[in-house]
């Protein structure tokens, strides 16, 4: 880092939120340190927006969540896309927060179940409350629409994002379009969001796929300007106060393993039915109760296939064929034994 960019604004609060989500992490790695003999709960969270939103944003509820386990320490870890799904599969936490489609994908082959869902004062309706952004640089005049995308490079977070992978690549199939051969190149770059909006304002690649408030927070910070940046295929829908380019889907889901007591469960639900608003975002927990579009999305997308994909996968995944392909072995063995017997039996008649 240059010393320019050490004294910009937005560098001082992304070393700061730094320092306090490094902080953060190490006080509910610790909390109730005198017991500390008593079993953990493992909080995961995707690191989607960044480590200063992630302050901003969860304090309130890694909070909640540590003062109802009865002494339990609470310790909470970030993952990327990639990283939460293999730790969901090694049975490395008991509750997780992640957007609604990483959540299904995750339960659908591993288990676990959806309490609650994660909504702001820009986001009001649990229901409606994620979707995707397909941004470009502001001054890019070969982008500006849907159509336009045809052979530009495109970065991502993940290809497991719901929101910054699954739901635009909807879009552009929803619009005609081939996803599969769209763009000249597609990056993983297992970045936050944020980065991948500086990626395209500082012209690394032409588009980048985002999840909805990513844009609005960068520019509340200061770390990204209005101009800078637009949005291709603008949305607009009630009750939805972020930039978008999809359809909207159920926002951010808190799960929970089977390893938890149901009765911790519950009180960990009432905590967080019960705290107050946010005062920063306005942020809250309350209860989704429309998965259908979501479900049929990830249904035609497929997306339940970028699980890891090791023999018990292959053999659940396509057990009917496998069955079907040992009974015609058999078959044809059992038939290659009678005719070697018939041949042998006509070759060799029996004497007497």
């Amino acid at each position: 880092m240059t010393k320019e960019q050490q004294t910009t604004p937005g560098g001082i609060t992304r070393t700061v939120c730094a320092c306090a989500f490094a902080l953060f992490q190490l006080l509910s790695a610790e909390t109730h340190a005198s017991v500390k003999d008593q079993p953990t709960v493992r909080l995961a969270v995707v690191n989607t927006f960044g480590d200063n939103f992630s302050v901003r944003y969860f304090n309130g509820t890694v909070n909640a969540i540590a003062k109802s386990l009865d002494g339990r320490r609470l310790i909470v870890q970030l993952y990327n896309q990639d990283e939460y799904l293999k730790a969901a599969k090694e049975n490395k936490f008991d509750l997780s927060i992640a957007s609604s489609g990483l959540t299904a994908v995750m339960m659908g082959t591993l288990g676990g179940t959806p309490l609650l869902t994660l909504v702001h004062a820009r986001t009001p309706n649990p229901n409606k409350a994620n979707g995707g952004v397909i941004i470009a640089n502001a001054k890019n005049g070969n982008i500006n629409s849907i159509r336009d995308l045809k052979g530009k490079s495109l970065v991502v977070m993940s290809k497991k994002a719901f929101a910054g992978y699954m739901i635009p690549m909807h879009e552009l199939e929803r619009q005609g379009l081939n996803p599969e051969n769209t763009f000249r190149s597609i990056t993983e770059a297992r970045e936050p969001m944020t980065r991948l909006a500086e990626k395209v304002r500082d012209n690394e690649f032409d588009v980048a796929f985002l999840a909805s408030c990513v844009l609005e927070n960068m520019e509340q910070e200061g770390t990204l300007k209005p101009n800078e940046i637009k949005v291709i295929n603008p949305q607009n829908n009630a009750d939805f106060y972020c930039q978008h380019s999809t359809e909207l889907y159920p926002g951010w889901i808190l799960s929970a393993r089977s390893s938890l007591p149901a009765t911790m469960v519950r009180k960990i639900v009432i905590s967080l039915l019960e705290m107050p608003v946010g005062k920063s975002n306005g942020e809250y927990w309350t209860i989704a109760n429309d998965y259908q579009e979501m479900n049929t999305l990830l249904r035609r997308m497929e997306q339940r296939e970028f699980m890891e994909r090791d023999i018990p996968w292959l053999i659940r995944r396509y057990k009917y064929y496998i069955l079907s392909a040992v009974l015609f072995l058999l078959f044809i063995l059992a038939n290659w034994m009678y005719l070697a017997y018939a041949v042998r039996k006509l070759s060799f008649p029996e004497i007497g």
